[in-house]
């Protein structure tokens, strides 16, 4: 992987949804990939996939060792020729880029950085990530907390606080008309104006670990 800029041509939804059986079964070998080294950043101000910004949460995945957490469970996933652990990221990558529903996995298909996420040479159907979705069971959903709370726990652990606080909050930030996605009425003083809400987090007594008599 050397590339880091490039136009991205989404699915065509309309035949995403009609789309009929292989021909010819794909071997499990050709649905994953490795990820062999970090790609080389590069800022510009044209040719960015839609996506670029997943490279850098990928490292921050990555430095997690989230997908070994998630292979260690992998035996209690729904099984997949996809890869249990790989869905499972899959499914992060679409939080990420905002998606609300599981079809809207055929606007993410062929981008070369959400395939890269998620450890994937070929993103899944929605009808194949669905069937994968309604398999789990209580058990799986279980072992996926633990893991949450665990690498939550770690990170809490190596900032050596004594008191952690989250601020919690939201930002509206403006968009022009025609982004998918976009809602009026976030901003009170433009109300009129397309606008996204996200909720973020962050870590507010940063102070505290910085000087001392706090």
């Amino acid at each position: 992987m050397g590339v880091t800029a490039g136009i991205v041509e989404f699915a065509d939804f309309d035949n995403a949804e009609q789309e009929g059986p292989h021909l010819v079964r794909l071997r499990k070998a050709d649905l994953k990939r490795r990820i062999n080294g970090q790609l080389r950043l590069r800022y510009e101000a044209r040719g960015l996939t839609s996506f670029s910004g997943l490279e850098l949460v990928g490292r921050f995945v990555r430095q997690l060792d989230l997908f070994g957490a998630l292979r260690r469970i992998r035996c209690v996933l729904p099984r997949s020729d996809f890869g249990g652990d790989r869905l499972s990221l899959l499914v992060l990558a679409l939080l990420i880029a905002g998606a609300r529903r599981v079809r809207h996995v055929g606007y993410l298909r062929g981008d070369p950085l959400v395939e890269r996420f998620c450890g994937l040479g070929q993103l899944p159907t929605f009808h194949t990530l669905g069937r994968w979705l309604r398999g789990f069971d209580a058990g799986g959903v279980k072992a996926l907390l633990e893991v949450n709370e665990r690498l939550v726990g770690d990170v809490i652990e190596r900032s050596g606080l004594r008191r952690l606080t989250l601020d919690v909050d939201g930002s509206v930030v403006s968009t022009g008309f025609r982004v998918v996605g976009a809602r009026r009425g976030f901003n009170p003083h433009r109300r009129k104006v397309p606008s996204y809400y996200p909720i973020t987090a962050y870590e507010a007594n940063w102070r505290c670990a910085t000087f001392s008599g706090c």
